[in-house]
C-alpha cells in the first residue's frame, strides 16, 4: 500500500543551505538525537518554535517498520507464486494453500500495525 500523497500545503520541497563548521554539524547532530528528533525537525523546532513532525525511532519501533515492510515482500512473493502457477501450471497448486499463507501473512501485519498505531 504506497504512501497518501501530500498536499501542497504541507509538502517540504524547498531547501535552506546553512554553512557550519564540522564541530557544529556534530553538535547539531548530536543534540537531535538526544532530543529524539531528525536534525531536519530539531533545526526546524529551534529556528520556528514549531511542533516537530517526526523522531526517530526508538530501536523497538524500528525494529517492527522493519519487520512490517519484510511482510510485505513475503507476501508481494506469495501473490507472485500465486500468479505463475495460475498461469503455467494450475494443476499444481491448491487454492487453500496460498489462502492460509497470505491469512497468516495479513494477521502478522495486522498485528504490526497495532503495536506501532499503539506507540511502539
Amino acid at each position: 500500500m504506497a504512501r497518501p500523497s501530500k498536499d501542497d500545503t504541507t509538502k517540504r520541497d524547498l531547501t535552506i543551505r546553512v554553512r557550519v563548521t564540522l564541530a557544529e554539524k556534530q553538535r547539531i547532530w548530536e543534540l537531535a538525537k538526544e532530543s529524539g528528533h531528525t536534525p531536519s525537525d530539531y533545526l526546524r523546532v529551534k529556528a520556528m518554535a514549531s511542533q516537530a513532525l517526526r523522531r526517530v525511532p526508538t530501536p523497538e519501533r524500528a525494529t517492527l517498520l522493519e519487520l512490517l515492510a519484510e511482510l510485505g515482500k513475503i507476501g508481494s512473493n506469495i501473490n507472485q507464486i500465486a500468479r505463475h502457477l495460475n498461469s503455467n501450471q494450475p494443476h499444481l497448486i491448491r487454492p487453500e494453500s496460498l489462502d492460509n499463507a497470505m491469512t497468516g501473512v495479513d494477521a502478522l501485519t495486522a498485528q504490526l500495525l497495532h503495536l506501532l498505531r499503539d506507540g511502539h
